[in-house]
């Protein structure tokens, strides 16, 4: 079994806007780095894509700020795990935002994106519900 652990203040003080970047890969480091001046501070907006546009590692990549569906919040989970395999009973809330910025390899998002069909069962399963 797996337990969450939150502080109620996690949720009534938000990251910074901007600071959430769903990216569409892992990334094998454990520490800190400059994501402002190496990441952020690069990102554009493409009038030509109508998106936002970056690299990273050369790799191109193109996203939106989305917000969190109505009625739900984001969350940063600590998961305290070395590796994808490794379970963890004992999970850390470090973190809420309203929005966060996601990112398709050189690809425009839209409603294809995993990300958006997900969003779209929560209307479903409100729906379902709503007729019980």
């Amino acid at each position: 079994m797996t337990s969450l652990k939150m502080d109620e203040n996690v949720l009534k003080n938000p990251l910074p806007e901007g600071s959430v970047q769903f990216l569409p890969f892992s990334i094998k480091f454990n520490g800190e780095t400059q994501i402002s001046e190496r990441f952020s501070s690069q990102t554009q907006h493409s009038k030509q894509k109508q998106c936002l546009v970056n690299t990273f590692r050369g790799y191109p990549l193109e996203g939106e700020v989305l917000q969190a569906p109505a009625g739900y919040t984001g969350v940063v989970l600590d998961t305290g795990r070395q590796g994808l395999t490794e379970e963890k009973s004992n999970i850390r809330v470090v973190g809420s935002f309203p929005s966060f910025t996601y990112w398709n390899y050189d690809k425009v998002p839209g409603e294809t994106d995993n990300y958006r069909q997900a969003v779209q069962w929560i209307k479903v399963a409100e729906a379902l519900h709503e007729s019980d």
